[in-house]
C-alpha cells in the first residue's frame, strides 16, 4: 500500500484589504477644498487680506489661491509617499513613525514668525495648516491601520 506524501501547500500572500488610494486621495481633495473654501470665506466674505510672512529677504505678500493649492497638495502627496514606503519596509511600525513625523511637520509648518504680518494673519494661516492636517492625518492613520 502506497501512502501519498503530503503535497507542499503553496504559500498564499496575505489578502490585502480594500485599496487605500481612493480614500487617501479623497482626503487630500477634501483638505484642499476645505482650505479653498476657508480662503474664499476669509478674503471675499470677511474681507481679510491674508499675507504670508516675510522670508528669505522677500517682503510679506498676499496669499494666492495657487499658493494655497500647492501648499495643500504637495506636502500631503509627499506624506503619502513616505507612508507607502514605511508600510512596505517597516509595516509593523509604519503608522506610528508616520504619525509622529506628520504631527511634527504640521507643528513645524505653523507660522510662528510673523515678520511683516499681524497676529490675526498668523492665526488665520495657522488654521489653514490645521484644516489640512485635521483631514489628512487621521485618514492616513486609519487607512494604514486597516492595512496592517
Amino acid at each position: 500500500m502506497a501512502t501519498a506524501s503530503p503535497s507542499p501547500r503553496p504559500s498564499t500572500p496575505r489578502p490585502a484589504g480594500a485599496p487605500t488610494w481612493p480614500v487617501r486621495s479623497a482626503a487630500i481633495c477634501v483638505g484642499l477644498l476645505a482650505n479653498l473654501l476657508y480662503m474664499i470665506v476669509l478674503t471675499d466674505i470677511a474681507g481679510f487680506d491674508l499675507k504670508t510672512p516675510a522670508v528669505f529677504g522677500l517682503p510679506a505678500q498676499s496669499v494666492l489661491i495657487s499658493l494655497v493649492s500647492a501648499s495643500s497638495i504637495v506636502p500631503t502627496l509627499l506624506g503619502w509617499a513616505l507612508l507607502e514606503l514605511l508600510e512596505r519596509f517597516v509595516p509593523r511600525r509604519a503608522t506610528v513613525i508616520w504619525t509622529v513625523l506628520a504631527v511634527l511637520t504640521l507643528v513645524g509648518s505653523l507660522p510662528y514668525n510673523g515678520t511683516g504680518i499681524s497676529t490675526t494673519d498668523q492665526l488665520l494661516l495657522a488654521l489653514m495648516h490645521l484644516i489640512v492636517g485635521a483631514v489628512v492625518i487621521p485618514t492616513f492613520v486609519i487607512t494604514s491601520l486597516r492595512r496592517s
